[in-house]
């Protein structure tokens, strides 16, 4: 046999693995991910962070990358816009929301994820609304940005509702 078709046979049968090991929930996937990648590679999760600290530190902080850039204030001076004003700033917002959807596969982390089809679907929802916001954002789109914001808050408020019983709403 080849060399390279005895690499992309191994390729082909860890990709098999993992996705077997992907549809495993807990220790389970723990361990056949440890078994698949080996002990160097297999280093467990620390999800020691409650997840009222964990979403009022890591998930709205990464939240904040996007809604810092949206709407307008209105004081005695006149109205300021805080969307990006060039491209630095709009890369900044982008960055901001890509943070954010790769900041939402730790809430799918054995320990941390909540055993309901329903926080998958939100956490997913959240994931795809932060790409769009990056879309937005790279694109310098105010309208569309400002929408994904919306969007944004409107998919966290729904999953705390669900899932927080001490949420009482986000301040307005």
């Amino acid at each position: 046999m080849k060399p390279s078709v005895m690499v992309w046979s191994a390729v082909l049968l860890a990709l098999a693995g993992c996705q077997k090991a992907s549809k495993l929930e807990g220790d389970e996937a723990v361990e056949a991910r440890a078994a698949l990648l080996g002990p160097s590679d297999a280093a467990p999760y620390d999800t020691h962070l409650p997840m009222a600290e964990f979403m009022g530190h890591v998930m709205q902080h990464a939240g904040d990358g996007i809604w810092k850039w949206q709407g307008i204030i209105l004081d005695k001076a006149g109205e300021h816009s805080l969307y990006p004003k060039n491209d630095e700033e709009w890369e900044e917002a982008e960055s901001g929301a890509l943070s954010l959807a790769e900041t939402t596969n730790l809430l799918l982390l054995p320990g941390r994820r909540v055993a309901d089809p329903a926080w998958d679907k939100s956490v997913d929802a959240v994931r795809k609304i932060a790409l769009e916001a990056a879309k937005a954002a790279e694109k310098h789109d105010k309208s569309a940005f400002m929408a994904a914001g919306s969007q944004l808050d409107d998919a966290c408020d729904s999953c705390h509702i669900r899932f927080d019983s001490n949420f009482q709403g986000a301040p307005r």
